[in-house]
């Protein structure tokens, strides 16, 4: 019963949020759907890690083991790519499915909100005579007075 009381209290405090999708919120998903918008995203995401790829290591070289593939000119773009020359394109590929993923979950989420608000509502609405009769003290706890009842 503790959990369905627990899920209940959270279904309402999340399901609030969830009803105030905006058209911000729904354009959002349709560009995390859009393949051009993911293509994109993922051309930045690659380009971000191009800046990182060209930090270069070969100044550690001195510092690695002797079996050690870093060289002293070399870049981490360059040590990545004799261990896995598709690296890159891998990479882009990876972001655009982890874009497209996270558009239909975010239009999953979308969807269910209207459907999370009328749930919060109806338990808003069972809940709603408990809290008056807790709130008028009708119900109140049995206190220990002392005394042995055997329990």
């Amino acid at each position: 019963m503790r959990f369905m009381s627990a899920a209940a209290l959270a279904l309402c405090v999340t399901a609030a949020p969830a009803a105030a999708q905006s058209p911000i919120q729904a354009d959002a998903v349709r560009a995390l759907q859009d393949p051009v918008a993911q293509d994109g995203i993922a051309a930045a995401v690659s380009a971000l890690a191009g800046i990182v790829l060209d930090t270069r290591v070969g100044p550690l070289a001195s510092l690695t083991g002797p079996d050690s593939d870093i060289r002293a000119g070399d870049t981490l773009r360059d040590v990545q790519r004799r261990r896995d020359p598709q690296f890159e394109a891998r990479l882009h590929d990876d972001t655009r499915r982890a874009v497209a993923n996270a558009g239909t979950v975010a239009g999953g989420a979308l969807a269910m909100s209207g459907e999370l608000a009328r749930t919060a509502d109806r338990l808003r609405a069972a809940v709603a005579p408990l809290t008056g009769l807790l709130a008028s003290n009708a119900l109140t706890a049995p206190r220990y007075d002392g005394a042995d009842d055997d329990y």
